[in-house]
């Protein structure tokens, strides 16, 4: 770059200080377009920049080519500039089709100077941010932002741009667009480094062929809303869908978001699985997940991409559902067989184009075999077709019917045999080892998984079939529980199934492997399972293994570590729900109970309240079972009731509970039954009418159960007890200030149970009940060390209580901005978690509600739909202060 003349070490800003870039976007084509009147166009672009720039009060500290670098001392001036610029730009007369459009990238921070020039990362994050832009569009950082949010220019407005990883830099940036009323509002994605919102899962080897049907694809979304390319199982047709979500993304303003629905058998999940994978709470409460799906569809302008339907067909008419309420989005479905809904266009993918017999040299031009020689080259980079192989390769290919799969199973021998040897083993009159009525390819593609099957010595062939139990995959340690007696070395086997394409490992959030199989492939493992006669026994087993997990995670998940714990339990979630289908078909009772019942905080910390009553009410609906099962899956039933804000309804599971656990329970599960009943009946006395005999009935019960856990020394138990207390001293006796008291002292209890769930608990009560002694300066105390708790172990209904909070002070100190924003952070949090715990009167400050403040006022509508559209981490740092970019939104 240049440095002006009227820029000098004396006169550029220090301290704080707010760094405008600009270049003109397609530079290069706008030269080659104007050619000799092209520095007659940039002398007035300089002109009308530097006019702009020195007018606000900026200082132009370089110039090259077409990019100006200015600094101001002030960011509202910074703005004001950038606005007045692009206005100049757009108003100008410039010759026909010449017009340059400049992008604009504004960032404040520290002011260091190195000689005549600013220093420092600073500099280097409001270049990135310029970057991203594109031509018309100005770009600032949310510090930029939130120092100009009450002071922008009339016109002018700002627009959250989400979170954007840039270039060179190691933290994500959340970025925000100047929208002003004469200009352009609408640009395409920025170009970040996740210019297109995806979750498209990253793809390890090369897309091979298929150049048509990409095309075809693409042509048919043009005119077409719902697209599913159909056929049977190994065309390629996820590998596909991939491939031109990857090529048109660019085009939805939302982005691609990609549905994997093969760990699904119940077509009443894919709603809760689409809202996971759109980045929302998957389980929605009390709102049924189909409503709540529908909801956040309605303003979407997405590329959605739902693989693998056709084991949820029944669930076609939820696609049906998002069709009709977001008319802007397109749906790429891969199933073996039509959804037939109205909008739907069917695409059968048929096999790669085979190589013509009649021209032996063009072999290596069909698709099929282009696929065979990427793939055999991925394990032998010296592979190549050569006069030699070139007929048995193109044999090969034929013989498994051009079936990509099968392509692909079969190159991985490669490593080991030459080509023709291969073919000499694969015997192409053996059609496969599906069932007779299948079609031929799909028996062909079993085939070829079964070849590879066959040449498993018969322990990993065992070992194979067995892995096909798991849904969604595994970790180490649960396949050691269903397979230990499989006689191999279990990390052998599965390192062989991983050479041979049956088996794959991947990475969990929480860092240890897992392993699992394509879906076709888990189809073949589960036949081949029922096949040996094993299957009833070998389901069983995974049912135990994942019923005993679930109550060793269970002792875990109100702890120091809990997020962790949890994550793990989201990790196998999948296994459980078809260990639980399994359970509730076979007549399984106790190992239903005991896994339903060790689920339920996990389905209460992470919001799927919804899912979780769905089952335990299933499951205690079954016949027998050892009543010592039976009383904890009722306590659980009686705790997402509870959560759910249905404290009557909790009742009665909680008595039944009781009376099984005093005929056959130990002291420990005497007294937890007690705690819940008191605490159940107390809450639920306050609608149903406060008497002596209640207040009798409840304090005898507190009484019991304390003495109980103090003769077992119960820290934990005890925390419980006198929460449960001091929540009933409240409730029955209104005596606020004896309540406070037994709130303080559960924390300590809890504290020194390292239960972390319970002190979160106890601090949500003192800080409430501090508040309602006009004690605010100890709520927010309490109120910001227990959210951070919470919000550290993502425990989603939790937070909703505390943002609750946080918004009834804020209305109480007169901020009813604060307030508006969160409060639409409670309602939008509570209804995808279903934690209508939060409408009780129990967690609210006497007299005052967010209710009440009132969302249709025109001042309080954006901010009330701005806080609606927080997620989860953006809730917490607004409510603690901590995020003053949420102020833009």
């Amino acid at each position: 770059m240049t440095t002006t003349a009227a820029t000098s070490r004396r006169r550029l800003p220090t301290g704080t200080v707010t760094f405008l870039f600009t270049d003109v976007e397609g530079s290069t084509r706008l030269v080659e377009a104007a050619a000799e009147r092209w520095p007659a166009l940039l002398e007035e672009h300089d002109r009308l920049l530097r006019e702009a720039i020195t007018d606000c009060g900026g200082t132009v500290v370089k110039t090259e080519g077409d990019g100006f670098f200015a600094a101001f001392a002030s960011a509202v001036d910074a703005v004001t500039a950038a606005v007045a610029a692009q206005r100049a730009i757009a108003g100008h007369d410039w010759p026909e089709g010449l017009a340059p459009r400049v992008r604009m990238g504004l960032h404040t921070g520290l002011g260091l100077l190195g000689g005549d020039d600013y220093i420092g990362l600073d500099v280097h994050r409001a270049s990135r941010i310029t970057a991203t832009a594109h031509g018309g569009q100005v770009v600032l950082s949310a510090t930029t932002a939130a120092l100009v949010e009450h002071e922008l220019p009339g016109g002018v407005a700002l627009r959250d741009l989400g979170r954007h990883r840039l270039r060179d830099l190691s933290q994500a940036e959340h970025l925000f667009q100047l929208d002003a009323d004469d200009l352009d509002h609408r640009f395409p994605a920025l170009r970040s480094l996740e210019a297109v919102p995806n979750n498209l899962p990253s793809q390890v080897t090369h897309f091979v062929g298929r150049r048509r049907e990409s095309a075809r694809v693409r042509e048919l979304l043009e005119t077409s809303r719902v697209v599913t390319i159909t056929g049977t199982g190994g065309t390629g047709k996820t590998r596909l869908a991939l491939q031109v979500g990857a090529e048109i993304g660019d085009r939805f303003r939302d982005g691609v978001c990609f549905v994997d629905l093969a760990p699904v058998d119940d077509p009443d999940v894919v709603p809760s699985q689409v809202l996971r994978s759109l980045g929302e709470d998957s389980a929605p409460g009390n709102r049924p997940p189909r409503d709540a799906l529908v909801d956040r569809m309605a303003d979407r302008e997405v590329l959605l991409i739902l693989d693998n339907f056709e084991q949820v067909i029944a669930a076609a008419s939820v696609v049906a559902d998002m069709v009709r309420v977001s008319p802007r989005s397109r749906f790429l479905v891969t199933s073996r067989g039509p959804l037939r809904i109205a909008a739907e266009q069917e695409m059968p993918l048929e096999p790669m184009e085979l190589p013509d017999r009649r021209n032996p040299a063009l072999v290596t031009e069909a698709d099929a075999v282009a696929l065979f020689v990427d793939r055999a080259m991925a394990v032998r980079p010296d592979f190549a077709v050569t006069p030699e192989n070139a007929a048995a390769v193109s044999e090969l290919v034929r013989g498994l019917d051009g079936l990509p799969l099968a392509i692909e199973l079969v190159a991985s021998r490669v490593r080991l045999l030459p080509v023709p040897e291969i073919l000499a083993r694969l015997d192409p009159a053996r059609p496969g080892t599906g069932s007779i009525d299948l079609p031929e390819r799909q028996r062909t593609i079993e085939g070829a998984i079964a070849w590879s099957h066959d040449l498993l010595e018969p322990s990993v062939r065992e070992l194979f079939a067995r892995l096909g139990v798991f849904a969604g995959g595994a970790n180490l340690e649960q396949i050691e529980r269903v397979c230990d007696d499989v006689d191999v070395d279990l990390l052998a086997g599965l390192a062989e199934l991983v050479d041979q394409g049956l088996l794959r490992q991947v990475s969990s959030p929480g860092g240890w492997a897992r392993f699992r199989t394509l879906h076709v492939i888990r189809e073949v493992a589960l036949l081949k399972l029922e096949a040996s006669g094993a299957a009833e026994a070998i389901h069983r087993r995974h049912l135990e293994a994942y019923a005993d997990w679930a109550e060793e995670v269970a002792v875990h998940v109100m702890g120091e570590d809990r997020s962790a714990w949890l994550d793990r339990f989201d990790d196998d979630h999948d296994n459980v729900r078809t260990a639980l289908d399994w359970a509730a078909v076979h007549g399984e009772t106790d190992l239903a109970l005991r896994l339903a019942a060790a689920s339920w905080r996990f389905w209460q910390s992470r919001g799927h309240l919804h899912e979780g009553r769905s089952r335990l009410e299933t499951v205690v609906s079954l016949e027998g079972g050892e009543p010592r099962n039976r009383a904890r899956a009722l306590e659980a039933l009686g705790g997402v009731y509870w959560w759910q804000g249905e404290i009557d309804r909790c009742v009665p599971p909680y008595r039944e509970a009781l009376a099984i656990q005093r005929e056959v329970g130990d002291p420990a599960d005497v007294a937890n039954a007690i705690y819940n009943a008191a605490i159940g009946q107390s809450v639920a006395a306050v609608t149903a009418g406060i008497t002596d005999e209640v207040r009798r009935e409840v304090y005898g019960l507190y009484d019991e159960g304390e003495a109980i856990y103090r003769r077992l020394g119960d820290e934990d138990g005890l925390g419980n007890i006198t929460w449960g207390r001091a929540l009933a001293i409240s409730d029955l006796d209104d005596d606020v200030p004896r309540a406070l008291e037994l709130f303080g002292e559960s924390i300590e209890h809890y504290r020194r149970a390292g239960n972390e769930f319970g002190m979160g608990w106890g601090m949500f009560e003192v800080a409430i009940f501090s508040a309602r002694l006009d004690d605010i300066d100890t709520a927010w105390v309490y109120l910001e060390e227990g959210l951070e708790l919470f919000a550290r172990h993502r425990d989603v209904s939790a937070v909703v209580l505390f943002l609750s909070l946080a918004a009834a002070l804020a209305q109480a100190a007169g901020d009813d901005e604060r307030a508006a924003r969160l409060a639409g952070a409670v309602r939008g949090l509570r209804n995808s978690s279903g934690a209508k715990i939060v409408d009780h009167e129990m967690t609210r400050i006497r007299g005052l509600s967010v209710d009440e403040l009132d969302p249709a006022r025109e001042d309080l509508a954006p901010l009330y739909r701005a806080g609606m559209a927080m997620d989860l981490p953006q809730a917490v740092a607004y409510a603690l202060g901590r995020d003053p970019a949420a102020d833009a939104g």
